[in-house]
């Protein structure tokens, strides 16, 4: 009779324990997607030297982690890769970055006075995926592989006013090395507020330069 009762309990706290650890998991996925973010401030199209300050919010998404490479490493078809030898503010870290070769068709490349390189507008919807990793990434070992992260170019509502400048509304998720969501609100946040600096730097908020 005990031991039946020890089945029926461990029976009725198992599926519960389950559910309470789904719904951390799921709790936490929705806070991070939640985040209210800002654009740093906006561009104007016939002359991207012009900046405005960006006066709405907009809300982060969650992004799935597309299908951007193979098994080997090699750019999934539409898909190319751009190796970065050190990356920005970790000079022990490099990475691959990959996007779609539309997005980079789509973009628009503008030169700006007194910048020793054009600035590069992204299209709504451009998806980038960057894998960093601990040291040398040109040989891509999973070993060395940290994580995954993830920037999306939204489309917000804007009035006709707005419409005259380039968007800079990007969300953005985490991956750990195996490909399993990461993503939090503490993330999401550094995220954008360290991305928010290459508007400065490159027109939008990604810092690598593209041809």
């Amino acid at each position: 009779m005990i031991e039946l009762k020890s089945k029926c309990i461990r029976k009725s706290i198992l599926p519960g324990a389950f559910f309470f650890l789904a719904s951390i998991v799921a709790s936490t996925h929705s806070i991070a997607a939640e985040i209210v973010l800002s654009p740093p401030a906006l561009r104007l199209m016939k002359d991207p030297s012009i900046v405005i300050p960006a006066d709405f919010n907009y809300t982060n998404r969650l992004i799935p982690l597309p299908a951007y490479r193979n098994l080997s490493g090699r750019p999934a078809d539409g898909w190319s890769a751009k190796f970065v030898e050190t990356r920005r503010f970790a000079s022990d870290r490099s990475a691959w970055i990959f996007f779609r070769d539309s997005d980079l068709l789509g973009s628009a490349s503008r030169r700006i006075e007194g910048k020793p390189d054009a600035f590069r507008f992204w299209p709504v919807g451009t998806t980038m995926i960057i894998e960093i990793y601990k040291g040398n990434a040109f040989q891509k070992e999973n070993a060395k592989l940290i994580e995954i992260a993830v920037m999306s170019k939204l489309e917000v509502a804007r009035t006709s006013y707005l419409k005259a400048f380039y968007p800079a509304n990007w969300t953005y998720a985490k991956f750990n090395s195996d490909g399993n969501g990461a993503t939090t609100a503490a993330t999401v946040r550094d995220c954008h507020q360290c991305h928010s600096i290459a508007f400065h730097l490159t027109g939008d908020l990604i810092f690598t330069q593209f041809p």
